[in-house]
């Protein structure tokens, strides 16, 4: 949060009335429980530097490099506590991470969050999305920027070196966050899909989605390309899905990601740098959005974020990473 949008947070105290004082109004989601106390107490250092008290500061001990599992497997719980904390807690903004940011926490935790907001419908707030890691069309070639002031930079600079555990091993990298003008989307209830990655065109119809797919060739692969499809089933269930992409034309087993079991076929047509990949959908219901993520980490980032694929209702065009070339429409 604090090197995406450190700037927002040195004003937001001062200029706006989010909540009343003895409520949190910062919330912290990732903490590694090995090193609990320690990223914590650097963690305030930092909220301290930017004119944030720790008595406005709320950590909800979620696990440091798995909210992508907890998210395939049941995050009931967590779902039920953001929106707690959001009802309790009405604030006027809300900032976000970004479903494309290709840290698989922060996207996962973005689709939570989405989740969460499609079930507090009639709320008043602004929500803004922000991105730290990679460099995806679908958020920075909309998002607005906001520029620093030299001394809001000095001071967001000062509470990066407050997070030593973690500047350790990346300090240059960590650092320049600090010169980086900072982007927010403004989330909207209806808005365009643009597709990213390695998946270049995505069409909803009824009982399929279809995927174009275009993977370029990666020196270093840590596991064989998985597809994940998450959204709600018939009965309101979150359920994810699985699709382990082949190198050859073929029908593939569609699973259930948190148990495991075979719950359809899919088909793929293709080779192992390109291919069209159909999977039958009637699993879900039809009216709350997909969340579909093609995960090829390199290392340990992702190659790009989570897709939002609205209902297929009325027709959606989803564009290519291309931004002037539109590509396939949902029908």
């Amino acid at each position: 949060m604090l090197l995406g949008i450190g700037g927002m947070l040195e004003i937001l105290p001062d200029d706006l009335d989010t909540a009343p004082r003895e409520e949190p109004h910062v919330q912290i989601g990732l903490c590694r429980i090995s090193a609990q106390v320690s990223r914590r107490s650097e963690a305030l250092a930092a909220l301290r530097a930017l004119g944030v008290r720790a008595s406005d500061a709320r950590f909800l001990a979620l696990p440091d490099q798995g909210l992508m599992n907890l998210l395939k497997c049941d995050c009931r719980s967590t779902l039920e506590r953001f929106a707690a904390i959001i009802r309790d807690w009405p604030p006027t903004h809300l900032l976000v991470p970004s479903i494309a940011d290709t840290h698989p926490d922060h996207s996962a935790l973005a689709v939570m969050l989405r989740l969460v907001l499609a079930e507090l419908p009639g709320s008043q707030m602004s929500v803004w999305s922000y991105a730290v890691h990679g460099e995806s069309p679908a958020f920075f070639a909309r998002a607005q920027q906001h520029r620093q002031l030299e001394a809001e930079t000095a001071i967001k600079l000062r509470a990066i070196r407050c997070h030593k555990t973690q500047i350790k091993l990346s300090r240059r990298r960590f650092l320049a966050y600090a010169a980086r003008p900072e982007r927010l989307l403004k989330l909207r209830a209806r808005e365009t899909t643009i597709a990213d990655g390695s998946i270049r065109s995505i069409s909803r119809q009824p009982h399929t989605l279809r995927l174009d797919l275009r993977l370029s060739v990666k020196p270093i692969r840590a596991a064989e390309p998985t597809l994940y499809i998450l959204s709600r089933d018939v009965e309101g269930a979150l359920r994810c899905l699985s699709v382990q992409l082949p190198v050859r034309s073929c029908r593939i087993e569609l699973r259930d990601a948190a148990t495991e079991r075979r719950v359809g076929v899919a088909r793929y047509r293709g080779n192992a740098f390109a291919g069209e990949l159909t999977i039958p959908i009637d699993i879900f219901s039809s009216a709350p959005a997909l969340f579909v993520k093609l995960e090829r980490r390199s290392w340990f980032f992702d190659e790009a974020g989570w897709l939002e694929i609205p209902a297929a209702i009325h027709p959606r065009q989803i564009i290519s990473s291309n931004i002037a070339q539109p590509s396939l429409a949902i029908r």
